[in-house]
């Protein structure tokens, strides 16, 4: 994956996250784009630190598995969250693939 693709996925959650009422990831989200804004190639120092900060959102105890969002049906939520594998595994969260 690359990084445009990449910043995409993470505006989108934002965007989701902003529509459900929940900006307690707006900084971190932000940071890991601009770190991969500063990325000039898959893998160096600023997309490796755009992956630790992603881990640490989707990994951490308070991290995205705490933000429920209901909205359509079972299916429809569990359809877009198949496709996410942004940066590598993160125990079974939101995932696409970075590494």
């Amino acid at each position: 994956m690359n990084k445009v693709k990449a910043a995409e996925f993470l505006k989108e959650l934002k965007e989701i996250y902003n529509r459900e009422g929940c900006y307690s990831f707006d900084k971190g989200i932000d940071s890991t784009i601009k770190e991969l804004s500063d990325s000039i190639i898959q893998n160096d120092a600023p997309w490796q630190r755009a992956a630790s900060l992603y881990r640490t959102m989707a990994g951490s105890k308070s991290g995205f598995s705490d933000v429920y969002v209901d909205a359509g049906t079972s299916q429809e939520r569990v359809q877009p969250t198949s496709s996410w594998t942004v940066f590598g595994n993160t125990s079974g969260m939101l995932s696409r693939g970075f590494d």
